[in-house]
């Protein structure tokens, strides 16, 4: 999906899945529920959800960078 289809798929609140141009992998699985990011195998909800969700994307965006950091840079809890 490009970034504006991710977008308007966060405002629908309908479910969807996509992977952003950057690499971050987002799911929101039923109706009005939560968005999820992949992150160490599994499936964890974003702390921002709906027009907040979507002004981090846009911010994510204009920086060039992952919502996410690699894998490589993450720290295991």
């Amino acid at each position: 999906m490009t970034n504006d289809q991710i977008k308007n798929a966060v405002r629908s609140s309908w479910p969807f899945f996509a992977t952003t141009p950057r690499g971050d992998v987002l799911a929101r699985y039923v109706y009005m529920g939560p968005v999820f990011r992949w992150n160490w195998n599994q499936m964890v909800p974003l702390p921002l959800q709906d027009e907040d969700l979507v002004w981090l994307l846009h911010a994510a965006d204009e920086d060039e960078r992952a919502i996410t950091p690699p894998a490589g840079e993450r720290k295991r809890p």
